[in-house]
């Protein structure tokens, strides 16, 4: 159907939802959408009472859109050769499902951002309703392909996983870069298959190494910005904002850091520190505990984390810094495994571990806690058990 076929409603949802998918959530108001359809900005609000409103009338189109690519991705599930893989075969998929709708995956990971810090129920329904969707259809995709019933969950959040962590990368070919090791390693960790080990890579403060702040001030001034990145993502941060938040002035702000992306980078750096290093000295030897926020949700640390990686997807000054924080995946999960026993794996299994982990993760983001711990802990030690025969 044309966008001129449309009701004045759905037009202005249509357009909502191509400025949101183009330019982030943050760029979608009353009076950006209306002009994109050519309406008047009240015209937002007496369709859908507020921007909120709004808000769950274009997460729904994206849900819907998302839908319809898993289900036409699904008509080429058994085409290729006979003798493929179920391990290339899902390197295909989640290859095509990024490149069809890598900018859809970006959206709606700031939808689940807007449905956290916000609090609307009815956006934190569509948020988990979108994440078990595609969680059930990895699953079901992995069973189609021959996957046993005992492996499918493992397979499902590995594509889960990857999708998360490849759908800020605009190069396609270096999403297959890590896409097809990390599928193969899977299916022979799942077959008892002899590994052979990856290669040592750089440890991870050489990849993103941590960067001494000059003095309180400018520390305090990061911790701002991460706190607001946390609750307003990265497009609606202002130095302003942060100086306030920091108790600075402006021109101390603007001293340290020279501009946003001074400032955005300085973040990102700081946040993937402070993150590896909860990880790390988490209790439960998982670091569960330090991603999930106690009453549903990312802890507002994981969540700035995520918010800059999604920010990298649509600006190309953030994304060398993206592939670097994307870098040093695993490098958590290898101290976690060596500490519950597991002396066999190596970097790439550690990768794969720790991606795995963030697909189960994603699926019970908005579960209520009580369910998700029970279930996340029952799927990582099955799993664990599965793959490297520990628990």
């Amino acid at each position: 159907m044309a966008f001129a076929d449309l009701d004045s409603a759905a037009q202005l949802v249509e357009a909502g939802y191509r400025l949101a998918l183009e330019e982030g959530l943050g760029a979608v108001s009353a009076r950006t959408a209306a002009a994109r359809a050519g309406a008047a900005a009240s015209a937002v609000n007496y369709h859908f009472g507020d921007r909120a409103g709004f808000l769950r009338r274009i997460q729904a189109l994206a849900l819907e859109e998302a839908a319809r690519q898993r289900l036409a991705l699904a008509d080429g599930v058994s085409r290729g050769p006979r003798w493929n893989s179920l391990a290339d075969r899902l390197t295909l998929l989640v290859a095509e499902r990024l490149e069809a709708g890598r900018l859809g995956f970006v959206l709606l990971g700031e939808f689940e951002i807007e449905a956290e810090v916000g609090g609307d129920l009815a956006l934190q329904a569509g948020a988990g309703q979108g994440g078990e969707a595609e969680f059930a259809f990895w699953r079901e995709t992995a069973l189609a392909l021959g996957a046993g019933e005992h492996e499918a969950d493992g397979w499902a959040g590995l594509a889960v996983g990857l999708a998360t962590l490849l759908h800020v990368e605009p190069d396609a070919g270096e999403r297959l870069l890590w896409l097809v090791p990390a599928f193969r390693r899977l299916g022979a960790r799942l077959a008892g298959a002899p590994i052979e080990p990856a290669p040592p890579g750089p440890a991870p403060d050489e990849v993103l190494p941590e960067r001494e702040h000059a003095n309180d001030t400018a520390r305090r001034i990061v911790e701002a910005a991460i706190a607001g990145i946390a609750d307003r993502g990265v497009f609606r941060l202002t130095q302003r904002d942060v100086a306030a938040r920091a108790g600075v002035s402006l021109a101390a702000t603007t001293y340290f850091f020279r501009t946003k992306a001074d400032l955005v980078e300085a973040a990102m750096v700081e946040l993937h520190r402070q993150v590896r290093a909860e990880v790390l000295a988490s209790a439960d030897d998982t670091g569960v505990a330090t991603v999930m926020a106690p009453t549903g949700g990312f802890s507002a640390r994981v969540r700035a984390l995520g918010a800059l990686q999604l920010a990298a997807a649509r600006e190309p000054a953030l994304q060398p810094l993206a592939a670097a924080v994307r870098a040093t995946r695993g490098a958590t999960s290898m101290r976690m495994l060596r500490r519950q026993g597991v002396n066999d794996a190596d970097g790439l299994d550690a990768m794969v571990w720790s991606t795995l982990m963030s697909g189960l993760i994603g699926k019970l983001r908005f579960a209520a806690p009580a369910d998700r711990e029970a279930a996340f802990g029952a799927m990582r030690d099955k799993l664990q058990a599965r793959l490297f025969g520990a628990v």
